[in-house]
């Protein structure tokens, strides 16, 4: 290693150690060559095998070569069109990132001992093994993903920079697409029985009872016809098949991670479990299945918008349905439209304009990720832009630190380089916002912006002092969004960031989609003259930009105990910020007429609730009162809420 990367690598483990929180004890002894994990103060950490404290700050594809065509006309990077050897390139390839306060290499990252920064290895354990998307209650999975463990760690035993494994990529728990794909099978296939054996218990045998919650295909008339290859069952509208849908989805995510985790400790013991890298999206049922069989849960996540905010519900849900496990974010960037690659960012993920507004949002996003006390760090996607015009599978966005000509984005990497020097004093302070006391007024902030309604962002909203703390979810489960509010003269404003694998597809429905399926927000407001309450119904429509994607289309409707009586017009009042599902995003605004109100003035109280459905009624939460899982009727049920001041 050149001298000037090992200076930046000794740098950054004296920073690392300052960092640790003085009153706290020694970390614990290390057996040598082992990464492990402790908390202190209520914050998780990496542990060296020297026992110091670490948060990973990571830069995935750190690897000088390409599987594209596109690097033998210069479109792609590859080491071989700017270095006399590989070992030229990863001297300086670590020299930069180390300098630019990174400290770990991502995943499908060289893997080379050359290298002296900690490694994460995705593995794709499960796909190898065939156990995701295959069969993986076959009786034989567990030796055979055994076998493969032993053959794709072997490399690994024995180095103490591995900091640990991903057993696969973006595995996937999107639930009714799991139901879907199986009863597709015949009997033959054990995933198969797994399913029909909890149909047929379920339902006790009545085809009568199941028709309550599901719709089957014409040809399919009875139990002994589900064994059969090529079943369909549609979720019925306002039927219970949810139930039935995540109850499966749970056994096949303990199926999994069980096996994965089985092989894994016995090919490598001690080896830290990285989880599988969830896609922008969790589900709940697989988060509560997944806890005892991983050391961390790595999640792939998207920002929700150019001011680099991450929303807490996601992190706060993870801590809550695991019993507080460590996260680490295993994949995040942000795009521009303007680089040096002739990238066309063809998907839905966060892009900017300019290379200043992404330094911007990159280096916001990692302090915001820092203060979570259950991270243990991020890792940037990725090292080097994607080949112009697109990767082999067509995706195309300007990721990198560097370009493909292997030049750096200088203001992002100075962005990084002083972001990153503060990421341990800011993880050392991290806490969740506490609970509010049961008997506070919570206070609804004014916007301290004014609020554009048709700008596709949410940027201007100050979200820190505008979310909603203390929403409920049913017992054992955590809210699956974040709900701001803010007001100004003209009316109450809200917006929503939230997450749901929902596909339409899955639905029996006929032209229009149900509103009892769509996603609800409502609100109960009882004002000077009467109680008034509204609801925005999201109704997935097919995506104008991103072939095969829903998107959103928010609508606002008058309703009474829970249900729609009557569609207000919304003309500039309402936005989806046009991202595809798995995220919801939408903001709005209640003008202070329907609240009875000719303006919204400080100091004003209201009787107030908010709530929220879940797509196809699969769960809910809700700001006063008991969710109606656990009982409650919240469109009956309000608390005192003040407008406050700036």
């Amino acid at each position: 290693m050149p001298r000037t990367a090992l200076l930046c690598v000794l740098f950054l483990l004296i920073a690392t150690v300052s960092a640790w929180p003085q009153d706290s004890p020694q970390s614990p002894t290390q057996e040598a060559g082992r990464w492990s994990l402790t908390q202190r103060n209520g914050t998780w950490w990496f542990v060296t095998p020297g026992g110091e404290p670490f948060y990973s700050k990571g830069v995935d594809v750190l690897s000088g070569r390409t599987t594209s065509a596109k690097a033998a006309t210069w479109q792609a990077f590859d080491w071989r069109n700017h270095f006399p050897s590989e070992e030229a390139w990863r001297a300086e390839a670590e020299g930069r990132v180390a300098a630019w306060g990174f400290n770990t290499r991502g995943g499908w990252s060289d893997d080379s001992r050359q290298f002296s920064l900690p490694l994460t290895v995705e593995l794709d354990l499960g796909r190898l093994a065939q156990l995701h998307w295959f069969d993986p209650f076959d009786p034989g999975a567990e030796n055979a993903t055994l076998r493969i463990a032993r053959d794709l760690t072997a490399p690994y035993r024995g180095d103490p920079r591995l900091l640990g494994y991903f057993t696969d990529n973006e595995v996937g728990w999107w639930n009714t697409a799991l139901f879907s794909y199986y009863l597709q099978y015949g009997i033959e296939n054990h995933t198969k029985q797994v399913l029909w054996d909890l149909l047929h218990t379920r339902y006790q045998g009545d085809w009568k009872r199941l028709c309550r919650d599901f719709v089957p295909s014409r040809y399919v008339r009875g139990f002994e016809d589900l064994k059969l290859a090529g079943g369909v069952l549609k979720l019925k509208p306002d039927g219970q098949g949810m139930a039935l849908v995540n109850r499966f989805t749970a056994l096949c995510a303990e199926r999994y991670y069980s096996v994965v985790e089985y092989a894994l400790r016995q090919a490598h013991p001690g080896a830290l479990i990285l989880g599988d890298r969830l896609p922008l999206y969790y589900n709940q049922h697989a988060v509560k299945a997944m806890r005892d069989h991983v050391d961390v849960i790595s999640t792939n996540y998207n920002l929700e918008d150019r001011d680099g905010w991450a929303a807490p519900y996601y992190f706060q849900g993870l801590a809550a349905l695991s019993g507080n496990k460590p996260v680490l974010i295993s994949e995040f960037f942000c795009a521009a439209k303007e680089n040096r690659s002739g990238n066309g960012n063809n998907g839905h993920l966060l892009t900017v304009d300019t290379q200043k507004e992404r330094a911007a949002t990159a280096a916001a996003a990692v302090r915001h990720l820092a203060r979570f006390p259950n991270l243990t760090g991020a890792h940037w996607f990725q090292y080097y832009d994607e080949p112009s015009g697109g990767r082999n599978d067509g995706e195309d966005f300007n990721m990198g630190l560097v370009d493909v000509a292997n030049r750096p984005y200088e203001e992002l990497t100075q962005a990084f380089t002083q972001a990153n020097a503060q990421l341990e004093q800011e993880h050392a302070r991290a806490a969740f916002d506490p609970a509010p006391a049961p008997q506070a007024v919570p206070e609804i902030r004014p916007a301290s912006h004014p609020i554009v309604l048709t700008d596709r962002t949410t940027a201007e909203w100050d979200k820190a002092a505008t979310r909603i703390q203390g929403l409920t979810a049913p017992a054992g489960f955590a809210p699956f969004g974040d709900m701001h509010l803010a007001w100004r003269p003209e009316g109450l404003y809200f917006s929503c960031l939230a997450q749901s694998a929902m596909d339409p597809r899955h639905l029996a429905r006929g032209k229009t989609f149900p509103l009892s399926e769509a996603f609800q927000l409502h609100f109960l407001v009882q004002g000077p003259r009467k109680t008034d309450e509204y609801a925005v119904y999201l109704v997935p429509v097919t995506h104008h930009s991103y072939q095969g994607e829903w998107d959103i289309e928010p609508r606002l409707y008058r309703c009474e105990n829970g249900r729609p009586k009557s569609r207000i017009a919304t003309p500039g009042l309402i936005q989806s910020m046009g991202k595809p599902l798995p995220h919801i995003a939408f903001e709005g605004l209640l003008p202070a007429r329907l609240l009875g109100y000719k303006e919204l003035t400080s100091g004003l109280t209201l009787k107030f609730n908010l709530w929220s459905v879940m797509f196809l009624r699969d769960m809910s939460m809700t700001w006063a009162g008991l969710p109606p899982e656990d009982g409650g009727t919240p469109w009956r049920t309000t608390r005192v809420v003040r407008l406050g001041s700036q």
